[in-house]
């Protein structure tokens, strides 16, 4: 691999950015609405006395819905442009906003995560197809880092300063303003919509909306047909549920109980593997990979991907105090957010030209659902050692469920051999 010099001017000159900018203000709110969840939560399940496994499957319902709508916003993204769609997006996630500031109960925070899904779906395959679209190959990694990094800024916001809004304002006052914030970014994108560049070069091909299920389907047929892009599939897969597991769930919780400190220090420190999120992206932009080089970078962030769980398993046995755990924290967000950056490379040097978006889709589809299953799974786990309170639980709990996630990304070790060590050439056709 290759450090570079950049040429920071030259490329922050780029006629893309603005445009960027803004599909990476809406990933940034998909980011934050997809944390909330480890805040708002279990400060509901306390109050409502609701058990593990039912906070684990309310949580996992905004994953239910934004799986099932990867693959076809992906392909929206390629024939229609992805403002427009993101644009329509963030109007849904408003709507789903307002209904944390009415009485809130189990069926609705079910309905606002499932309304949120479907609504945030499209702004992950957005930038990434806009990227790959808008940018040299040499350039991908370095924009790339940079998109990922400050949406990760709103997992950090989702944690602790949402938390400090919660408890000053209020969760309906605090959720009155997200909706606006929605509603602002949806007029923003929704003005530059004629100056999607994707959308002018779309708009060419003459594809009915008739043609988005046989797309979808030929997606999933070149995925199972690719050994790379399966293995590939199941590293990112693994690893991406193992983190939403404890950054989008269990994070704020698991540090209160394992360490016996207050919500407000459990909320800072379980923060920490949402900037180490930022970082990493940021030092994976600044590295070259080549095609002959990719694979080596991708098999090596992999171990390194299982060694830093191991490192913050540990801390709950140990006896070290927060700091420690908090610094394991960081390093899970660090080396998963330079594994994003490489295995979204990968993924855009496998997958055809003008298909970039239904691959991403298809694949985060896979993802997501993988998520939804280590949620409720561990959930299912930690209510296995009950609390003396409902809607608390023990150290014990979350020490055997992060435990069974320990070991499911050591088991996805198991496909680097199909994805190979052969230098990854971009797909033409």
């Amino acid at each position: 691999m290759t450090i570079l010099k950049r040429d920071y001017r030259e490329l922050f000159s780029d006629p893309s950015l603005p445009l960027l900018s803004l599909l990476t203000g809406a990933f940034f709110l998909a980011i934050f609405f997809r944390i909330s969840a480890s805040v708002v939560l279990p400060l509901e399940a306390e109050r409502l006395g609701m058990s593990a496994a039912l906070t684990g499957f309310i949580s996992s319902v905004h994953f239910y819905a934004y799986a099932f709508l990867q693959p076809v916003s992906g392909i929206l993204h390629d024939r229609y442009g992805p403002v427009r769609v993101v644009t329509c997006g963030l109007l849904l996630t408003a709507f789903s906003c307002l209904l944390l500031t009415f009485v809130r109960t189990p069926a609705t925070l079910g309905a606002w995560r499932l309304l949120s899904g479907f609504g945030l779906a499209p702004m992950y395959s957005a930038t990434l197809v806009f990227l790959a679209f808008a940018f040299s190959a040499e350039r991908y990694c370095f924009f790339a880092g940079i998109n990922f990094a400050f949406a990760s800024l709103g997992a950090i916001i989702s944690v602790a300063p949402l938390g400090f809004a919660l408890d000053t304002f209020g969760i309906a006052a605090t959720f009155a303003i997200l909706t606006g914030i929605s509603l602002l970014m949806a007029l923003f994108l929704g003005r530059k919509a004629k100056s999607d560049p994707i959308r002018q070069t779309a708009g060419e091909q003459k594809q009915t909306i008739r043609s988005i299920l046989p797309g979808i389907g030929r997606a999933f047929v070149y995925i199972a047909r690719q050994p790379r892009l399966r293995g590939l599939m199941i590293l990112w897969s693994v690893s991406s549920a193992s983190l939403l597991a404890f950054q989008g769930l269990w994070g704020v919780s698991w540090f209160s109980a394992v360490f016996g400190v207050s919500r407000a220090s459990a909320r800072f420190w379980s923060s920490l593997v949402s900037v180490g999120m930022m970082f990493g992206p940021l030092l994976a932009g600044n590295i070259v990979p080549t095609p002959e080089t990719l694979p080596g970078i991708i098999r090596r962030v992999s171990f390194m991907n299982v060694l830093v769980w191991f490192l913050l398993l540990g801390t709950t046995v140990s006896g070290l105090p927060v700091w420690a755990g908090g610094i394991a924290a960081f390093g899970v967000g660090l080396v998963s957010g330079v594994r994003l950056v490489f295995a979204m490379a990968g993924v855009t040097a496998l997958t055809r030209k003008g298909e970039k978006g239904v691959f991403f889709g298809s694949m985060n589809m896979i993802a997501i659902f993988a998520a939804v299953l280590f949620q409720w799974g561990t959930g299912i786990i930690i209510d296995r050692f009950p609390a003396a309170l409902p809607g608390t639980y023990t150290a014990e709990g979350y020490f055997a469920a992060f435990a069974a996630v320990a070991c499911a990304m050591s088991a996805s070790l198991l496909a680097l051999p199909m994805f190979g060590r052969e230098p990854l050439e971009q797909v033409t056709e």
